[in-house]
């Protein structure tokens, strides 16, 4: 498994050709060295080779994936500071594709020339959607800033029944009005998802493409696991890195009193925006400096026309296009892609993985609901497991392309097989802690005449609760859950030292809904972690066979079309697995979580904000079953995609597999027509 890290000598250009297929050189420093405008130092070529280009392009990705990432795990934690439902939560999601897909079929055919500059432009991009959600915690108010907050009630014991006219005082801890008055800035972080499809298209499209000009076959396949362990890194470092900053308050200075484990706290979310901006923003200088070719390109180049895989002719047209060339080339291309029946049943796959993996976004809330976890430790939990499988899956995939040089229709097969065995591994979160019984959800409350279970019965009517913060208490004499110490109709409690009132509360009593009459503060049940353990052992698993077929995937898509067509290529499946895939997506799995609702959030002015209990039977069992139905239908297209892709002949084989030497580069037989 080796780079090719040889220096490239300063007399190296970049490759022309001839029409007689001829690799020759051109003295032209401004494609060949790196450097940008008439700047072009000696010192720079040191960096001037492949693998310096990759681990930097990763670098770029990986905070990339970690400001759309942190999305996942800030969710909970942005509905409650900006009162935003999941349908709001979808649209910040969603903008990121409504953009990228009319992206990514405009600058498609553009990104075949000029692919570092293209890179570059969009990383750029990407810096300010990273930048605009971040300046919403400028504008934004927080739970310091409420005057009643934090006051004592009655015997400092709060959130109990109230039948008296007058009250015990404030509402517990804040009322909430502050997240109201936050909503409207639920717009700048719309902004910064559009601007973040825009500017991630570009990468997307040309990077892979930039990358096959300067590795083999044999070598892109080890590239693209590194690539891809790089930038997949960035969704587990994303949810370790939210996790961690939601332990730190939002003004990074709690007020007294404050800390995680009360309901109305709001960590510093704003961190996971503010810290890809800075990294990407140096890392776009680095990589623009990389010139339009790199000196391997000229040995790539020789391998791919004994190959068969493109002519001189083609590679110096596709080098050589202006604008007006490719503006004029749009319909011809179009055509060529429209007609490729294995592109597309690759591409319609992808969209269903895409949508399938647009649940990954709501995955943290889904651990801390189903195994009763904290936000933040849910996000040490799936980061630190998850970078296992990508990075175990990843480096078998590339290994398994090393070993030899398959042709690519193989690869597709190896793929669609990844695919499948690893679907039945989703089901992985059927291991979860049993469901807990809510009062007034699940069951009826005790001596109650209601025929079906109700939130506000005879004995908490009166009561004036609210459902702006959860305040869970257990009655253990049945292990029922109820979400308040008001809704159990409590009316008096224990501190537990009755000369702190800071000291906590020890338990609640004379409480009219419960059957034990006292209820202690926190929900019923336990944390079952060794089924939390099974749950990660089975989606490790999954991940990493699913992940071991990346490699082959994304070789799959520079062979499929000719030369020429691969950005475009590329820009269709962006295309596809947008509109098909991630653009629905949120939308999809926004429905079904919200639909397993079973209370919402009630701000004082009426209005409904987000879920707090959820009907965890109901969520799972479409949560987890549409996930595999779509990875069953993927896998479909993808052996479909193996059986139309063109049955290679038997000199095509030999000009992939038929290879000698100790270097692994050069052609058993050299003498084949290019």
């Amino acid at each position: 498994m080796e780079f090719n890290m040889d220096q490239p000598e300063s007399s190296y250009h970049p490759l022309q050709t001839t029409d007689e297929g001829e690799v020759e050189e051109k003295d032209d420093r401004k494609t060949s060295q790196m450097g940008v405008f008439g700047w072009r130092p000696r010192f720079l070529e040191c960096l001037n080779q492949p693998v310096i280009f990759v681990v930097f392009f990763g670098i770029g990705n990986l905070f990339t994936v970690m400001s759309f990432g942190v999305l996942s795990v800030y969710l909970t934690t942005l509905e409650k500071t900006f009162n935003l439902n999941s349908k709001e939560t979808g649209v910040i999601l969603l903008g990121n594709d409504i953009s990228g897909l009319f992206a990514s079929l405009i600058l498609a055919n553009y990104c075949s020339s000029k692919k570092i500059r293209w890179i570059a432009i969009g990383m750029f991009a990407v810096v300010l959607s990273c930048l605009l959600p971040a300046m919403a915690t400028l504008f934004a108010e927080y739970p310091e800033m409420n005057k009643d907050a934090f006051v004592p009630s009655m015997e400092g014991i709060r959130g109990l029944c109230d039948l008296s006219e007058k009250g015990f005082g404030p509402p517990p801890q804040t009322d909430g009005s502050y997240a109201v008055r936050n909503h409207g800035l639920f717009w700048l972080f719309v902004a910064g998802s559009l601007v973040l499809g825009i500017g991630g298209s570009p990468p997307g499209i040309a990077g892979p493409t930039y990358m096959d000009e300067m590795y083999t076959q044999k070598e892109f396949g080890i590239a693209i696991s590194l690539l891809y362990i790089i930038t997949f890194v960035g969704f587990p470092i994303s949810v370790l890195f939210a996790g961690a900053s939601l332990d730190m308050y939002v003004t990074l200075d709690p007020p007294e009193g404050m800390n995680p484990s009360r309901p109305e706290w709001v960590g510093a979310w704003w961190l996971g925006f503010l810290v890809p901006a800075v990294v990407i923003f140096f890392v776009s200088f680095i990589v623009m400096l990389f010139p339009t070719q790199m000196p391997a390109a000229k040995r790539v180049l020789s391998d791919k026309i004994k190959k068969g895989i493109t002519t001189a002719v083609e590679k110096k047209n596709e080098l050589h296009r202006s604008i007006l060339d490719i503006t004029r080339d749009t319909i011809p291309v179009a055509k060529r892609i429209l007609k490729n029946k294995s592109l597309n049943c690759l591409v319609f796959g992808d969209a269903l993985v895409f949508l399938q993996i647009g649940s990954i976004s709501y995955l943290p809330k889904m651990y801390a609901i189903a195994f009763r976890l904290g936000f933040s430790e849910v996000g040490t939990v799936i980061g630190v497991t998850n970078v296992v499988a990508f990075v175990l899956g990843l480096v078998l995939g590339g290994a398994i392309m090393r070993i030899k040089d398959w042709h690519p229709k193989k690869l597709l097969l190896i793929y669609a097989v990844a695919v499948l065995v690893s679907t039945p591994f989703t089901a992985s979160l059927f291991y979860r802690c049993d469901s807990n019984t809510v009062g007034g959800v699940d069951i009826i409350y005790p001596n109650s005449n209601a025929s079906t279970p109700a939130f506000l019965d005879t004995c908490n009517e009166d009561c004036k609760c609210n459902t702006v913060f959860p305040s869970f208490v257990c009655d253990t004499s049945d292990q029922t859950t109820y979400f308040s110490q008001c809704h159990a109709g409590c009316l008096g409690g224990e501190l537990n030292d009755p000369a702190d009132i800071k000291s906590g509360v020890k338990e609640y009593s004379e409480c009219g809904c419960t059957a034990g009459k006292t209820v202690v503060p926190g929900e019923c049940g336990s944390r079952c972690q060794t089924r939390l353990y099974i749950s990660l052992t089975l989606s490790v698993i999954g991940t990493m066979i699913n992940f071991s077929g990346y490699a082959a995937h994304a070789t799959v898509y520079q062979r499929v079309v000719g030369e020429v067509d691969r950005t475009v290529a590329q820009g269709w499946r962006q295309f596809i697995t947008r509109v098909l895939g991630t653009l629905p997506a949120p939308i999809l799995f926004g429905y079904i979580i919200d639909n397993a609702c079973t209370i919402w959030r009630t701000n004082f002015d009426g209005k409904q904000g987000n879920c707090w209990v959820y009907d965890l039977d109901s969520l799972l069992v479409w949560f987890v079953w549409v996930q595999i139905i779509l990875r069953i239908g993927s896998s479909i297209l993808y052996f479909a995609g193996w059986y139309l892709y063109p049955e290679p002949t038997q000199e095509e084989l030999e000009r992939y597999e038929g290879r000698a030497g100790s270097n692994g580069y050069e052609m058993e037989r050299t003498d084949l027509k290019s």
